[in-house]
């Protein structure tokens, strides 16, 4: 408001002492050029020169911004700007459609020009990687690292998936060690450690990777819950299968391994079964088959009925009793079936045995059952009938195998 007031008062000293000068005479200005005059009062002369140094002034401002940040510059660098864009997203589009060779060279070519070159050359390895040049991918990655240093944790996770992808989990493993310390909560490079131990069986290392897995949300439940089946059942293997020396450190191995894993996974059929295989193998039978019975009381699994018909216990006539119980509410499982027909084989009570082994074919036609019932038909005299089933099962061993191999055009 008063900046507007003392424009006004300035515009009227100026208009009054325009009037007190006017009042002394308006003079004239005359130009002279060749043969051309030209005459005004020295009032006009005064405005065109106002105005015309008013407009030269305007002239040079605009032909400063046109040249300057604001104008030309501006305008050249953002049409700039937006072609590398374009270029970037045109990589990324051949990339997600699996164009991988052209989505490396575009990504690659603009990654110094363009707003994201971080984004380009990642994209870029990745893309080499799924083409199986994997050299050229590492080539990317490290100049990534070189290009722009702080960026050195994303491209070792990069580089760690390029070797996981080679199948080449001892390489993925040293770069991703090294670089844990830095961010041990990084959902991704928990999943590649994940990726890299089980890739390299290193059972024990994974296992205590899965609190944090859980902790940090870095996998589904569902994806969890499969790893810590494979991670458990591998771990009660290897330590049996793989150790070496006296059966009771072996034992001791085993019980330690069993008590490590929680008691929500110990009544996971799976891992029963491979817990129930390794007290087998270190000749803890009794303890097996009081697992199995215990086991399928609670919860009735095709591996644990397979597996309680092939120990041999040392008491199979008290093995057959709990199995047959079980029949009377699994009549029709060929896999109990099959089971009774073992144990029954053992005992040599050959009626049973052939009763059984029977059924069990009828219900499920399988080779290994056909073998067990032929077995049993030689035992009793009837070559006849075992050379007969013989030859079912190898039929039915020739039409699995057909199923099984892929239709030829």
């Amino acid at each position: 408001m008063r900046k507007l007031l003392l424009l006004l008062v300035l515009a009227l000293l100026v208009g009054a002492l325009a009037v007190w000068v006017l009042q002394f005479g308006s003079g004239y200005v005359l130009l002279s050029f060749a043969e051309f005059t030209i005459e005004m009062s020295a009032w006009t002369g005064l405005l065109i020169y106002v105005v015309a140094t008013v407009l030269l002034f305007w002239l040079l401002l605009m032909v400063r911004w046109i040249i300057g940040a604001g104008g030309f510059r501006s305008w050249w660098r953002n049409r700039r700007s937006a072609r590398n864009q374009n270029q970037t997203a045109t990589g990324l589009l051949l990339f997600a459609s699996d164009d991988w060779q052209d989505a490396v060279k575009i990504l690659s070519q603009s990654a110094d020009k363009s707003s994201m070159p971080v984004v380009n050359l990642l994209f870029a390895a990745r893309a080499s990687a799924d083409n199986e040049q994997f050299e050229q991918a590492n080539q990317i990655l490290q100049r990534l690292k070189t290009a722009y240093p702080k960026s050195h944790f994303i491209a070792d996770k990069a580089l760690a998936e390029v070797h996981l992808l080679q199948e080449q989990p001892e390489e993925a493993l040293k770069i991703l060690q090294r670089i844990y310390a830095e961010n041990p909560r990084d959902k991704a490079l928990l999943r590649l450690l994940a990726d890299a131990h089980y890739l390299s069986e290193g059972w024990a290392a994974l296992q205590k990777m899965l609190r944090d897995l859980r902790r940090f949300q870095a996998i589904s439940d569902q994806d969890l819950a499969s790893l810590e089946q494979d991670v458990y059942c591998n771990l009660l293997d290897s330590l049996v299968v793989g150790g070496k020396g006296p059966i009771g450190e072996k034992r001791a191995q085993l019980e330690d391994i069993w008590y490590l894993i929680p008691r929500k996974q110990q009544r996971d059929p799976s891992i029963i079964a491979s817990y129930g295989s390794s007290l087998g193998r270190v000749q803890l039978v009794d303890k097996q088959q009081a697992l199995l019975t215990k086991a399928l009381n609670r919860q009735w699994h095709p591996l644990l009925v397979v597996q309680f018909g092939e120990l041999e216990s040392a008491s199979p006539e008290k093995q057959l009793m709990v199995a047959e119980k079980w029949f009377v509410q699994h009549s029709e499982d060929a896999d109990l079936l099959l089971a009774l027909g073992k144990i029954c084989q053992r005992l040599q009570f050959w009626g049973k045995a052939k009763d059984y082994l029977t059924a069990a074919v009828k219900l499920r036609p399988s080779v290994q059952g056909s073998i067990y019932l032929a077995t049993v038909l030689e035992k009793i005299g009837d070559s006849k009938a075992s050379a007969e089933v013989y030859k079912q099962g190898l039929l039915s061993a020739l039409k699995a195998q057909q199923e099984q191999e892929p239709l030829s055009d």
